[in-house]
């Protein structure tokens, strides 16, 4: 009896292992068979779907086809940083409509693009009959006249004949004014300075030197920079700061994005550890007034900006820092930047509405 007893169970043990043999699928740790295949034991498996030209992988969503490329001998890629949709734009003149590519730098360097405009009137500065050629070497004229270097801001601002530019790549610069700096070395410094001149005669040309100043960021994309040129024939007849001790020029901009204007915005000050700055002093900001647009003739009796947005300011200095008071809704501050005023440039800066902490700015 006993034999036999050891006979039946051998032989359960033998049908046990011959069912698990049988299994089609044999899955590793941390997996399990489901439906002839091997998949993550922790996969939730629902009626989801991958969206448009994606299709599943494993638990992933992934492009069905492969990234856009884009004909390197007549395009160039540009691909917008906050959807991470690449536009092949053309490299052939083609008007002044559009925007230029503004490709991704390499590693650690940055690219600056944007387009030139004329301080006084506030319209694009391209030359007549512009069609969107790039600029040859040597250019007398229009935007071709023009150069443009970057620099450390604060570095400039505390030593503007012993600060060195930047390495980049060399300046792409069109007839409708639309400018490419790429491959801009970061500064040490939190901001990266544009100089705009004459690109060989200097101070003597027929353009006075423009500053203009954006966020330093390794390996990112600057889109929609406004530089300015300012004419010295222009300057020379403002009167009110000197250019000489360099002049601060704030231009208060009715939206958070666009080229519109605000009027009515009085420039504010103040010491650099106490936001936001509230202090005026009429004896160091200036106004165009009135409802001009151009921003030719200063009005002594004006304490806010006119129509055309803008204040001239003396004094400048990396202790202050600036904004402007009025001219806004309900919920609307205007935004806070630093600045300095250099030796014989007009140092142009964008203020633009924010919401107030804890509001809602609809701007």
């Amino acid at each position: 009896m006993q034999t036999r007893i050891v006979v039946l169970t051998s032989l359960a043990a033998v049908a046990a292992s011959l069912a698990s043999g049988c299994k089609g699928v044999d899955c590793g740790d941390g997996t399990t068979e489901r439906n002839g295949a091997c998949v993550p034991a922790s996969e939730t498996v629902g009626t989801a779907k991958c969206g448009p030209f994606t299709e599943l992988h494993g638990d992933t969503c992934v492009p069905m086809f492969p990234p856009t490329t884009c004909d390197p001998d007549s395009t160039q890629p540009d691909t917008d940083p906050g959807t991470g949709v690449t536009t092949c734009i053309g490299t052939g003149a083609a008007g002044c409509s559009t925007k230029i590519a503004c490709p991704a730098p390499s590693g650690g360097k940055q690219t600056i693009c944007g387009q030139l405009y004329d301080f006084e009137t506030g319209q694009p500065f391209a030359a007549p009959g512009a069609t969107g050629a790039k600029c040859a070497a040597g250019g007398t004229t229009g935007p071709c006249s023009l150069g443009i270097r970057a620099f450390d801001a604060v570095a400039l601002a505390m030593n503007p004949t012993g600060t060195a530019p930047l390495a980049t790549d060399p300046l792409y610069i069109d007839d409708c004014g639309r400018f490419r700096l790429a491959e801009v070395s970061q500064p040490g410094g939190p901001f990266v300075a544009l100089a705009i001149d004459d690109a060989t005669v200097g101070p003597g040309g027929s353009t006075s030197a423009v500053g203009v100043a954006t966020a330093k960021g390794a390996g990112v994309t600057t889109k929609d920079v406004e530089g300015f040129i300012v004419r010295g024939a222009v300057a020379g007849a403002w009167g009110g700061p000197s250019l000489a001790n360099g002049i601060y020029a704030p231009i208060y901009r009715g939206h958070s994005i666009g080229l519109d204007l605000a009027s009515g915005v009085t420039f504010t000050f103040g010491p650099m550890a106490t936001p936001p700055p509230t202090m005026t002093d009429t004896n160091r900001d200036f106004y165009f007034g009135g409802t001009a647009t151009t921003r030719t003739t200063l009005d002594g009796t004006a304490n806010a900006t006119g129509a055309n947005g803008t204040a001239l300011v003396s004094g400048a200095n990396l202790g202050e820092i600036y904004s402007g008071r009025g001219g806004l809704p309900g919920g609307c501050m205007w935004d806070i930047h630093a600045g300095a005023a250099i030796p014989g440039v007009v140092f142009v800066q964008i203020f633009r509405p924010i919401a107030i902490p804890g509001m809602t700015c609809t701007l």
